[in-house]
């Protein structure tokens, strides 16, 4: 459906996934809200249009962001999160800091805050240690550093993975899958394993999108992986938007633990139907520089 914000049209889902072959059930109109502080990230992967540590906005205007979640409730749109992103956050604490603040004195204590990070810095892991987050999504791309220090393009610390102090509970882990690297039942098998090591409840292993020509060379089709045969991982549920977005989850067990698993097994790069993103200056439907609607 669409609806209108900010005197501009932007589109809303009205219905939910599908579940397996199930139809889709009716929902109330809501969005996704991501907050990009940075375009800078301490990581220089290849499949990623951000790299380095330039582009930190001085210029934040904190008082336009919270207009817009107050033009959204205002206009009986549901924000399901609002998604702290970049970029790498931690690369620009003072931001991401001030955003936690004011939503702690404003009347957003209601509002689910996710933050999304690689987890690589010391500033990582001291930004996910902060008690106003629900819920965390680590980028993880495979389970030994020196192959790890390659896809990111820099040196991984050597106690990169000692979150002391950080809930895991709320921290969800996203593996690309990427050909030479996390692109076997093998090497998934060893990043569940690496997953449960850490103390993580989720892993998601997700395709690349073919936006580059890395993204191309290097995409691994879930077709590829057999899924089924790697030992003690169970599926439990598919869900679908049609040829938008598809994922499927699982139950992997090992050594009596237990490790969520989701697979997104495609995603248009160009879908933003309820994805709003706001960089600071200006508001966007999805993801691309034409879409400013404030």
């Amino acid at each position: 459906m669409e609806i209108r914000l900010f005197e501009k049209t932007i589109s809303i889902k009205s219905r939910g996934c599908r579940y397996g072959s199930q139809p889709s059930a009716p929902i109330p109109p809501s969005v996704n809200l991501f907050v990009k502080v940075t375009n800078g990230c301490n990581a220089h992967c290849a499949f990623c249009s951000n790299a380095g540590f330039t582009g930190i906005n001085n210029e934040f205007d904190y008082d336009k962001l919270w207009h817009v979640v107050d033009e959204l409730q205002a206009n009986k749109i549901l924000v399901n999160r609002v998604n702290v992103t970049g970029g790498e956050p931690a690369t620009a604490p003072d931001i991401v800091n001030r955003i936690l603040e004011q939503a702690s004195v404003k009347r957003y204590k209601d509002i689910h805050f996710h933050l999304n990070t690689n987890g690589l810095l010391p500033a990582s892991q001291k930004t996910m240690r902060h008690h106003r987050w629900n819920s965390i999504s680590m980028s993880l791309h495979h389970y030994d550093n020196d192959i790890l220090s390659a896809i990111y393009g820099t040196k991984i610390p050597e106690d990169a993975f000692c979150f002391n102090g950080v809930n895991m509970n709320i921290v969800n882990a996203s593996c690309n899958l990427i050909r030479g690297y996390i692109g076997s039942n093998c090497e998934v098998e060893k990043m569940l394993r690496f997953a449960i090591s850490l103390g993580l409840p989720r892993l998601g292993f997700v395709a690349l999108m073919k936006v580059n020509d890395y993204c191309r060379e290097h995409y691994i089709d879930f077709d590829e992986i057999d899924f089924e045969a790697i030992p003690h991982l169970y599926f439990i549920e598919s869900r679908n938007r049609g040829a938008n977005c598809k994922c499927s989850n699982y139950l992997y067990n090992h050594n009596g633990k237990i490790l969520e698993v989701y697979m997104r097994n495609y995603s248009n790069p160009n879908y933003c139907e309820s994805s709003l993103m706001f960089d600071g200056k200006y508001l966007r439907q999805g993801f691309h520089d034409e879409n400013i609607i404030y």
